[in-house]
């Protein structure tokens, strides 16, 4: 029978009659394959081989019965590893760039467990509604995470040690804290910043000197390694110390952190009945971007002194704060949602920006020439210190930022709403416990966006002990605080 008789017979459901002898200008080596409607079409160019023939119908059969052939490269490899699944002679396109070293089907990435310890501090019976109980919420997180007063002492000999060092090897050094440290608005985890100015430092190559200063904190047994951040645009030293775990970043002849530290702690003394807010504010943001990798500046996140001035601004431009229809130090629980609301849903990055400069104002971009074509929905944060300077240009990310206060704001929402209806079961008698005592946390909604992990637990019960056994002040010589 001819090909097309063939063909005819296969669609009439008979079975087709074959025949060895080829069609006129049929190649002998390449198999005819039959494909029935819905089955994928995997065309094979035709190769002079037979061995390739047949395994291209072994590929076509183990794919029809939902399982590949397995290669002779891939022989030994473990079931669902991959490789490299790119062909030879394909670019690398950008997203194929990766540091895996090809062991990560081994690993498994568990979550980090995160508690809420603050919440033993709450008295939930006694708040009357939503905003009472969000509001003691806060106010316990910000006593929690606060600093201890051992916890303090342990930062301040730190600093005196790392100090005593410098000054050794530089006696013209003098070195100053700034940052979070010197505002004591850090987290229990938060680095300590120093700044060392020396003249004779100035005139040396400041990469070496850089060195010179962390191989003498070496010796000192402050740590036992160091990293020297040679190519940035402010070279530092990182390192962590042995007695405590702290992390401690050290520059060289950068004045500007000192001076953003004192006008930061002039507005936490001068906003009349803000200061209280203004710190909660921080605190709660930094934990929560702290807890997302949003909080640093060279990763695209928010660094502390533009988290600062978010909070300030929001406290100065709040119209009911403006208008002293509330008492901001008794608002907090409201003050951190609408926080939340303010940046993640209402502001317009893209035309506006923040100054906090003379009780605080909105200005616009275009006007400024602060507008950037290519990357329009950058945050604009206004150097109090420096007009023309905006502090949160280096934020590439401020996207995803601005979407976690979103979301943030949403789940915070609907927590209270969820709250509500609880607080008014248990007052008219309809709320019917399953378990024999109440859970702190059923309550809770700053929980639902925030955490404590027990590395930062076990972190402060070291220093406790280093406060404890007066390790630091046995190294620098010094008397025992009063108690």
């Amino acid at each position: 029978p001819s090909k097309r008789a063939r063909v005819e017979g296969n669609r009439k459901g008979k079975e087709p009659v074959r025949s060895d002898e080829p069609e006129p200008g049929e190649i002998e080596v390449a198999k005819k394959i039959q494909h029935d409607i819905g089955d994928d079409f995997i065309p094979f160019d035709v190769s002079e081989d037979e061995d390739t023939a047949d395994q291209q119908h072994d590929q076509l059969d183990a794919r029809q019965k939902g399982k590949e052939v397995e290669r002779e490269w891939d022989k030994g490899k473990l079931p669902g590893y991959d490789g490299d699944s790119r062909s030879r002679g394909t670019k690398r396109k950008h997203d194929d760039l990766s540091d895996d070293d090809g062991r990560s089907h081994m690993r498994r990435q568990w979550p980090v467990a995160r508690s809420a310890p603050w919440l033993n501090d709450v008295y939930w019976d006694s708040c009357r509604n939503v905003a009472e109980m969000l509001h003691r919420e806060v106010e316990a997180f910000v006593k929690y995470m606060s600093p201890t007063p051992a916890e303090d002492e342990v930062r301040r000999l730190t600093v005196t040690l790392v100090s005593r060092v410098i000054t050794s090897a530089f006696p013209d050094a003098r070195i100053s804290p700034f940052g979070s440290y010197e505002t004591k608005l850090y987290l229990p985890d938060g680095d300590i910043d120093l700044v060392v100015d020396s003249e004779s430092m100035a005139y040396s190559n400041k990469v070496h000197v850089l060195y010179a200063l962390a191989n003498a904190i070496k010796r000192a047994g402050i740590t036992s390694k160091f990293t020297v951040i040679a190519k940035a645009k402010v070279p530092i030293i990182k390192f962590v110390t042995n007695y405590g775990r702290l992390n401690v970043d050290i520059s060289i002849n950068q004045g500007n952190g000192v001076t953003a530290g004192k006008v930061i702690n002039g507005f936490l003394q001068d906003m009349d009945g803000c200061g209280s807010a203004l710190r909660s504010l921080v605190l709660v943001v930094k934990a929560f971007l702290n807890q997302r990798g949003m909080n640093e500046v060279y990763t695209g996140g928010l660094g502390s002194y533009s988290i600062v001035c978010l909070a300030i601004s929001f406290l100065q431009m709040h119209p009911k704060i403006r208008r002293g229809e509330i008492d901001a130090g008794k608002n907090l629980g409201v003050l951190v949602m609408e926080f939340f609301e303010l940046y993640g849903h209402r502001l317009n990055y893209e035309e506006v920006g923040i100054s906090v400069r003379d009780g605080g104002a909105y200005f616009s971009k275009r006007q400024r020439g602060w507008c950037d074509s290519v990357k329009s929905n950058l945050l604009s944060v206004e150097d109090p210190i420096d007009p023309t300077n905006d502090i949160s240009k280096g934020s590439f990310g401020i996207a995803k930022v601005r979407q976690a206060f979103a979301g943030a704001f949403e789940i915070m929402q609907a927590a209270a709403f969820l709250r509500a209806g609880i607080l008014n079961s248990r007052r008219e008698g309809r709320d019917y416990p399953l378990r024999p005592h109440r859970d702190p946390g059923d309550l809770s909604i700053l929980s639902k966006i925030l955490g404590v992990t027990q590395e930062t637990i076990n972190n402060r019960r070291l220093r406790q002990e280093v406060y404890d056994e007066k390790i630091l002040h046995h190294l620098l010589g010094v008397a025992d605080p009063p108690t």
